[in-house]
């Protein structure tokens, strides 16, 4: 079953994020993955929306996608973000 994860990103220093963003997609690709939305346009129906970035990640499975989260290859552009943004990260099932 696919598993996806949902990132709400507030941005604290630009120019590393775009650095960030540039490298990304390669280690989500290695595991199978596929970016669904990656953008900044978001529309608030309800509730608040204190964050810049919304993302969501498809992967074949959860497992692929705490192995993306969890690997060798993506730690150092996670530290990366850590020290760019702020995030609110889940990874959730798929309907069945």
């Amino acid at each position: 079953m696919s598993a996806y994860i949902i990132s709400r990103v507030s941005i604290e220093d630009s120019k590393s994020m775009k650095s960030y963003m540039l490298a990304a997609p390669d280690s989500v690709e290695e595991f199978g993955g596929e970016y669904l939305v990656r953008t900044g346009e978001i529309e608030v129906l309800e509730g608040n929306a204190d964050y810049d970035r919304i993302v969501v990640l498809k992967f074949p499975d959860k497992t692929q996608a705490l192995a993306w989260y969890n690997s060798d290859s993506y730690r150092d552009l996670r530290d990366q973000r850590w020290k760019s943004a702020t995030a609110h990260i889940v990874v959730v099932p798929g309907e069945k």
